[in-house]
């Protein structure tokens, strides 16, 4: 993000570095790291050549006394700051869907899948920071495609694909992610079902885990594990029938349209009112109708598991990933979404024109600059609580959020787009930490 000092000093590279702290994973991936400063080391130093340059500024906070200066958390990103996790190793690879889970100990593991662009080569790089995000170090590469993590009884357990859209996979690691047992296909690669595999909102009922795990990006779908039995045990494992999420005619423009098919995927799951619902991201119009996300109830009898279409909802974010999770302590849930801007591109500047050799469906109205934190008592209407970190350009990107609450904290993954040139295809995996998140919230349960 660009802090404008009120001198006339050029911002120095740290800012169009998007704030990288100068903590750094050793991991082997990851060549040396520029020696970028701290996001308050770069406003402190800035409000010095202020006043070197005989402005008034204070960079630092805004001037009270200028109502044209206003600072808060919507306009203030209060998780700026970032630390390196995983980084390509060269233009020809990118990272796909990274995940970020916390241990009893409180040490932080993240997976991050690395894919080749023309090789096609994959991998899962897995990274743990035994120091709340600070420092990370690579702990081991696994030849896979997909990752999602997630902890039962202290074990640490991974969900993966060996290739995409094959079956749901599971291995777990006792030594906090060093090492893994072989994975294990508790769900059967099915060519009509293509089950996806992202981190996402995960609700434990009556002994029973639930994913959301749909058909591919096109319709929704859940999966569900019988604890007891063993998160490597098949026979504790069943699947629905992925759903299709109907779009009305009514809330299509009709303008936007490159032949892509992508429609419903990425589905959170939430315990709300005694249901059970899967809230899931709506692609609908190529993102130009946005803020909408699709919403199913979840049902159970014995080993059938069933989803049924319930309705669209206004959802900030809902046309890109998005990441649910209830806090207890606040009893209110917590949500990471990118806000659109201008989603049927009705702002034009005449000097900004996506950069030659872009994908044809890259355009100044497709934009994942604003990583936003919500707040809800429902999980459906929400209030926002701050802005987590923005980029400054439109081929930048802070995106698909994976979250943990850490204490007091939101810790926070996201796929980000900084040096790649292309904001979907990020060149990094970054940590974020939003401190004393419960402080940003208004106390919005009901009373009479």
């Amino acid at each position: 993000m660009k802090n404008a000092p009120t001198s006339s000093t050029k911002p120095s590279a740290s800012v169009v570095a998007m704030n990288e702290t100068k903590h750094h994973t050793n991991q082997s991936l990851q060549p040396g790291s520029p020696d970028f400063v701290s996001r308050r080391h770069f406003l402190q130093s800035a409000s010095i050549f202020g006043m070197l340059a005989g402005g008034t500024a204070n960079a630092v906070a805004a001037d009270d006394t200028a109502k044209d200066k206003p600072r808060t958390p919507m306009n203030h990103p209060l998780g700026q700051d970032y630390v390196v996790v995983t980084q390509v190793p060269d233009k020809n690879h990118f990272i796909h869907d990274p995940a970020l889970t916390i241990l009893p100990n409180g040490h932080l593991i993240v997976a991050a899948p690395v894919w080749g662009r023309k090789k096609k080569t994959r991998a899962v790089v897995v990274s743990r920071s035994k120091d709340g995000g600070k420092t990370w170090t690579k702990v081991c590469e696994k030849p896979w495609s997909e990752a999602t993590l997630y902890v039962h009884e202290g074990r640490l357990y991974m969900f993966t694909q060996i290739q995409s859209f094959q079956g749901v996979w599971v291995s777990a690691s006792d030594d906090e992610g060093t090492s893994w047992t072989e994975p294990v296909a508790v769900i059967k690669a099915d060519p009509a079902r293509k089950h996806w595999n992202i981190q996402l909102g995960m609700v434990v009922k009556d002994g029973w885990l639930y994913w959301g795990n749909g058909r591919d990006f096109h319709d929704m779908g859940v999966v569900a594990c019988e604890l007891k039995k063993g998160l490597l045990n098949p026979e504790a494992w069943i699947a629905s029938e992925a759903v299709v999420m109907p779009i009305p005619q009514e809330i299509m423009s009709g303008t936007f349209s490159d032949g892509s098919d992508m429609r419903c995927l990425e589905g959170n799951v939430v315990h709300v009112g005694g249901r059970l619902l899967i809230i899931a991201r709506a692609v609908i119009n190529r993102y130009g109708t946005a803020n909408m996300a699709a919403v199913f109830d979840v049902t159970r009898e014995g080993r059938t598991l069933a989803l049924t279409f319930r309705q669209l909802y206004p959802v900030p974010g809902g046309q890109c990933k998005f990441h649910i999770v209830w806090d207890e302590r606040s009893r209110l849930f917590w949500m990471a979404s990118n806000y659109p801007t201008n989603s049927l591109g009705l702002y034009h500047d005449t000097e900004i024109k996506v950069p030659a050799g872009n994908a044809a469906w890259q355009s100044v109205r497709e934009d994942r600059r604003l990583l936003m934190l919500s707040y809800s008592l429902d999980a459906l209407n929400w209030l926002p609580a701050c802005c987590i970190a923005k980029t400054e350009k439109m081929t930048q990107s802070f995106m698909y959020p994976s979250m943990v609450i850490d204490g007091d904290d939101i810790a926070l993954l996201s796929r980000t787009g900084r040096d790649s040139g292309d904001y979907h295809d990020a060149d990094l995996a970054t940590f974020h930490r939003v401190r004393n998140f419960r402080s940003l919230a208004m106390d919005i349960h009901p009373k009479l």
